[in-house]
């Protein structure tokens, strides 16, 4: 069979690009007797994945994303003789010669409408819904998602696998106390550090950076919380993100709520296992993430989590994860309180973190993928 894959979405600087680049690597090494058409609309990351022998890259251009999606994908899937067009983000191509499919993601775009470009957010509301019903086959990163997306659109969404992003496999552990000191330093960081990885700019507002925060993760809850703790626990706290203080600043918090407080940029990617295995444990407290990988990766390394449980928090971190509502700064400052202060507590929830972490692997999300996607070229449609 001859599997052909969009890759626009790897062009984005965003946690997605790590989840296409990880299922379609294992979904190549899965089915070496297949055929992969790889399908390019900048040469960022072309060549990524040509030393593989039952793999073809092709950059096509086009001068918009949408031509590139509805014109040059499906001509060349044509050409190429295409047994499926598949691709990881939303939308397909609605006039193809053979069956389409396509990722399913939280629908933000109806929870946080002022994050999007006008444009854009009329573009996605009037496209979703006839790429969804063209669509043979649908990949959800949770069932948050998928039950989400059926309230919102109000379809069925029948024909579903559900396959949830993973954690890099260097993911992992890092015991060596030289190599975490030589981060603690790089980065300035304290010994012991709360941690929250967060953003407070959104990808669908790219164009007003400068004019809006998003605030969507709610990195505020940790900062509440952590003054509510301050004063009596040895523990500091550290964001990780671009221009989290300045989010903060912009809410009214002065000069001397950042006491104990380090901010730092996004961590490279290859680092950031450092940056959790140095922590006393995560904080997610988001408030509509469909499937979190800052949870996962946290989990991965060991490191214990405290989530929200207003959307797939708890759906993600299974009985590893203490759980909060996001909006109660005295509820996360309790939870908190109670982890950093009971080591076997943590040592508890390290375990189970690493536990929950090895549920989702790169091969089961490969594997599953492949199979719906087989099954689509052969039959079934979504409603």
């Amino acid at each position: 069979m001859k599997f052909a894959i969009m890759l626009r979405a790897m062009d984005q600087e965003s946690g997605f690009r790590a989840y296409v680049e990880g299922l379609v690597d294992h979904m190549i090494r899965l089915a070496p007797e297949d055929a992969f058409l790889l399908l390019y609309r900048t040469p960022k990351w072309f060549g990524r994945f040509g030393a593989s022998s039952n793999v073809r890259e092709m950059l096509l251009r086009a001068p918009h994303k949408f031509a590139w999606d509805q014109v040059a994908v499906p001509y060349r899937a044509w050409r190429e003789r295409a047994d499926i067009i598949f691709n990881p983000k939303f939308s397909v191509p609605l006039i193809s010669h053979c069956p389409v499919a396509m990722g399913l993601q939280e629908p933000d775009w109806y929870a946080y409408p002022a994050f999007y470009e006008r444009i854009d957010l009329a573009y996605i509301k009037t496209m979703l819904p006839l790429y969804y019903r063209r669509a043979a086959h649908l990949f959800p990163m949770s069932k948050f998602n998928l039950e989400q997306t059926r309230q919102r659109l109000g379809l069925r969404l029948s024909n579903v696998t559900i396959t949830y992003t993973c954690p890099g496999t260097h993911m992992k552990p890092v015991e060596e106390p030289v190599a975490l000191s030589a981060f603690r330093s790089k980065y300035r960081l304290p010994l012991r550090f709360m941690l929250c990885v967060t953003r407070v700019d959104h990808p669908g507002l790219d164009n007003f950076a400068e004019k809006k925060f998003f605030p969507g993760k709610n990195p505020e809850a940790c900062l509440k919380a952590f003054l509510l703790l301050r004063d009596r626990l040895k523990v500091e706290m550290v964001f990780a993100g671009r221009r989290v203080q300045d989010y903060f600043r912009s809410l009214g918090f002065q000069d001397e709520d950042f006491r104990g407080v380090h901010f730092i940029d996004f961590v490279p990617y290859e680092e950031l296992p450092n940056l959790y295995s140095a922590a006393e444990l995560s904080v997610v407290p988001t408030y509509f993430d469909g499937c979190s990988t800052t949870m996962m990766e946290s989990m991965a390394c060991g490191c214990p989590v405290i989530a929200s449980n207003l959307d797939a928090g708890p759906e993600i971190g299974g009985d590893a994860a203490l759980y909060i509502d996001p909006r109660d700064p005295v509820e996360l400052a309790s939870r908190m309180d109670v982890l950093v202060s009971d080591q076997v507590l943590r040592e508890t929830h390290r375990t189970r973190s690493l536990e929950r972490a090895a549920f989702f692997n790169w091969e089961q999300t490969a594997g599953a993928t492949l199979e719906g996607l087989r099954r689509a070229a052969t039959g079934g449609r979504t409603r």
